[in-house]
């Protein structure tokens, strides 16, 4: 389990990389590439991927991300986990 930390408008946050927060993160990917290659079914995937946001956040970050961090927060997360991956 590896820790970090990033910084998003001025609040640092501790990261978690593990197994669970890995399998969230490319959850997250796979449901934007869904979402993105299929505009049509967007909508019903849109609470899935939702969900799979706050958990990412709430497994991965702390403290609790504040609500105007989640938008860079989940930036650089997924390109944390993009860069573990190669």
């Amino acid at each position: 389990m590896a820790k970090e930390e990033i910084k998003v408008n001025s609040n640092v946050y501790k990261v978690t990389i593990n197994d669970q927060t890995r399998m969230y993160a490319m959850k997250l990917n796979r449901l934007y590439q869904q979402g993105f290659s299929d505009v049509d079914s967007f909508d019903e995937i849109s609470s899935e991927i939702s969900n799979t946001i706050n958990n990412l956040l709430k497994h991965s970050l702390s403290p609790e991300v504040r609500e105007e961090d989640m938008d860079g927060a989940v930036k650089q997360l997924l390109q944390m986990f993009d860069k573990s991956k190669k």
